[in-house]
């Protein structure tokens, strides 16, 4: 490929045999000191013996680049300045931005270092004691190659000139032009930033190396407790209907008899988790990424359609008799280990800020062993509190039987795997057909749990009858108001799909930016959709901001992919605020508070000094 983009390059260069005329390129000269004003209006007063800056600014039309000076490929001509000698003066160094990343047509992901947009180049000198007093001509030499959007042009240079006077020590020689050598360092700054891969925290992401560091027990309690929090996060809700389904239907009401199954149900969940976990951060992927991808949210499906089958009486969820007593007489047992490990692969798409941190340490730390502990630790702390759900549900075998409690109950949950399969299948289905069905979802769960279900086992006491009625009226309520909050039409945030240089071209011109990574499988995405993104202040306060939208549906590959891993972006999703100098504001995974976001981008789109 550099091959390629090498006689691209050269065979362009060739191609001309005179250097035509650069419209698209304009220069200026600016000094750090003011021009005299006495019969020498506007010419810069340089005085004997002290330090002067030149700032040389470069502006190029929209679409139009020149090679950076630094970074660049085997075959780019770099852009260079040279001061010419003059009497009395000592050139210091001449400081160059750092390029920005550039992927040009045909070059397939090979990124090139180049100047775009404006740019400075800053020249320092000293004015020697005994300088000859009086004007004074600098001459510098600026040496560059221009490129458009499909060719490049063949080396060329501009001879820069600007005419100063000598002046004494003591003579007024005012500094000048603090505006544009303050915005020289800025662009630089914002530039050395996007190059040097900023460290990026996201808010409410552990630190595990400070935990590790204080050693094993305080580290591995940490992931307990961690694992326990994780069950605050919405995409774990599932496994509260899963477990209490697997556990309702095992028949056990005496919480000393399920217990171990519960035990068992937990440690298959833990151990799942930890082989997934491990083989992510081996790979340097997300879970989401391995987990959330149609074929893993089929699997899902397909184990949420077989366990609503089982609520609604299909099969009994219980080991041969034969098979449970080579087990060691544990009715159940397999049954509960492999329940736990098909709910651990369930959980592991549930990529919060922590579990990132955690599969970042890991893959880091390139040890096997302390990655499946920590994983494993991760797992039981996010299993227990199942352990007592589990341990504890079973005592909805003790509702009267002949009074159709137990199967209603079933029934209820079962209908509720029915809310789950449509939740993970949501990122695959239009909203024009989503929403009806969810609709049509709530109508039937409601009359069928209010009124139709055991309509045969009449008569149901009154008690029973006031709660199935209650319950499908709630349920019907609830419908709606879900129907109508998703379905309604409204506003979002208007963005612009992300390409190679644009976070670079934005920062360049010192706009604020808010970056955002996400997927189309992406679960969590559609809370940042359906909430700050779609709230009219928030899009009312970055209608200034350059909003930029990394699609990670596709495995990024390139330039995406180097983007997104330089900003710990791989596992979506990811939300970071830039200010006007380039600095990272906040970033965050899971959605803040809508004050929060709103002081956050304020902050980002404060003037420069």
């Amino acid at each position: 490929m550099k091959t390629y983009l090498a006689m691209l390059f050269l065979a362009a260069a060739s191609a001309w045999s005179w250097a035509p005329p650069e419209p698209w390129l304009r220069t200026s000269v600016l000094f750090d000191r003011a021009a005299m004003t006495a019969g020498t209006a506007g010419t810069v007063a340089l005085t004997r013996g002290e330090e002067f800056h030149v700032s040389v600014a470069i502006e190029m039309d929209e679409g139009y680049h020149v090679n950076a000076h630094d970074g660049l490929q085997a075959f780019q001509i770099p852009t260079v300045l040279t001061p010419q000698p003059a009497a009395g003066i000592r050139w210091g160094e001449v400081r160059y931005p750092p390029g920005q990343a550039l992927s040009p047509k045909g070059a397939e992901g090979e990124s090139l270092s180049v100047y775009a947009g404006r740019t400075y180049l800053v020249l320092g000198g000293v004015t020697a004691d005994d300088a000859p007093l009086g004007p004074l001509v600098l001459r510098l030499k600026l040496d560059y190659q221009g490129c458009g959007e499909e060719v490049c042009f063949p080396p060329s240079s501009r001879d820069l000139a600007a005419t100063v006077r000598v002046v004494e020590r003591g003579s007024a020689s005012a500094a000048d032009n603090a505006d544009v050598f303050a915005e020289a360092e800025n662009v630089s700054a914002a530039r050395a930033r996007s190059v040097a891969a900023p460290a990026i925290h996201y808010e409410e992401q552990a630190d595990l190396s400070a935990q590790f560091e204080r050693g094993p027990a305080v580290y591995f309690v940490s992931l307990l407790l961690f694992g326990l929090l994780l069950n605050l996060t919405p995409c774990v809700f599932p496994l509260v209907p899963v477990t209490m389904t697997f556990f309702a239907q095992q028949g056990e009401s005496r919480p000393a008899k399920v217990l171990p199954l519960a035990v068992l149900y937990v440690l298959g969940l833990a151990t799942t988790f930890t082989v997934v976990g491990v083989a992510a951060a081996l790979a340097g992927r997300s879970m989401g990424l391995v987990l959330q991808s149609p074929a893993g949210v089929l699997g899902v499906v397909a184990i949420m359609a077989i366990m609503m089958a089982g609520a609604f009486g299909a099969f009994d969820m219980r080991l041969p008799s034969g098979l449970a007593g080579r087990l060691g007489g544990r009715r159940g047992a397999l049954g509960a280990i492999l329940m736990g490990m098909v709910m651990g692969l369930v959980a592991s798409p549930c990529v919060g800020p922590f579990l990132v941190a955690l599969i970042a340490f890991v893959a880091t730390r390139g040890s096997v062993a302390l990655g499946a502990a920590s994983f494993f630790a991760t797992g039981l702390g996010l299993g227990l509190p199942y352990l007592f759900l589990g341990t504890f549900t079973g005592l909805i075998n003790r509702f009267p039987r002949g009074g159709g409690w137990l199967v209603w109950a079933k029934r209820v949950l079962g209908m509720t795997m029915a809310g789950l399969i449509l939740y993970y299948v949501r990122p695959f289905i239009a909203a024009a057909f989503f929403w009806p069905i969810v609709l049509a979802t709530f109508i039937f769960a409601g009359i069928y749990l209010g009124v139709l279900e055991g309509f045969s086992r009449r008569p149901f006491s009154r008690t029973f009858w006031a709660v199935r009625l209650a319950t499908g009226a709630a349920i019907l309520a609830a419908g709606f108001f879900v129907y109508t909050s998703g379905a309604a039409a409204r506003p979002e945030i208007p963005w612009t799909p992300w390409t190679p240089g644009a976070l670079e071209a934005a920062q360049a011109e010192h706009k604020p930016v808010l970056l955002y990574f996400g997927a189309d499988w992406c679960l969590a995405c559609h809370e940042w959709h359906a909430g700050l993104f779609a709230d009219s202040a928030v899009i009312q306060e970055t209608q200034g901001f350059a909003r930029l939208d990394v699609d990670l549906t596709k495995p990024p590959e390139g330039p995406r992919k180097e983007l997104a891993q330089q900003l710990d972006a791989l596992n979506p999703p990811a939300v970071i605020v830039f200010d006007r100098l380039g600095g990272i504001v906040r970033a965050w995974r899971n959605p803040p508070t809508r004050e929060e976001f709103l002081e956050a981008l304020g902050d980002a789109d404060r003037p420069l000094p």
